[in-house]
């Protein structure tokens, strides 16, 4: 999220359209095709980028991390030199 105030005057076009400035397009990572959400609160018009982009990208990252296939090492749990591991692990909730 950023958390930048910013003020641009834009025109609305003939087809209704307006055009955000680049500077912005490229703060926000808006591409060509990139969605928006458009509020409406009292008499102000709110854009907001769509969730979609960032949800398609964790998806994208997940499938890579799962054709990995990486496994997760066996955690082990010792009590050291001043507990007895039975201790420990009753301590940290695994009994």
């Amino acid at each position: 999220m950023v958390n930048i105030m910013v003020r641009y005057k834009v025109k609305v076009d003939k087809q209704g359209r307006i055009v955000i400035p680049a500077k912005i397009r490229r703060m926000l990572n808006l591409k060509p095709g990139s969605e928006l959400i458009l509020d409406i609160r009292n008499s102000m018009i709110i854009l907001e980028p769509s969730r979609n982009d960032l949800d398609k990208k964790i998806d994208e990252w997940y499938q890579k991390m799962l054709d990995m296939k990486i496994k997760a090492r066996a955690l082990e749990i010792k009590g050291g030199k001043w507990m007895s591991d039975e201790y420990v692990r009753r301590k940290i909730g695994f009994y």
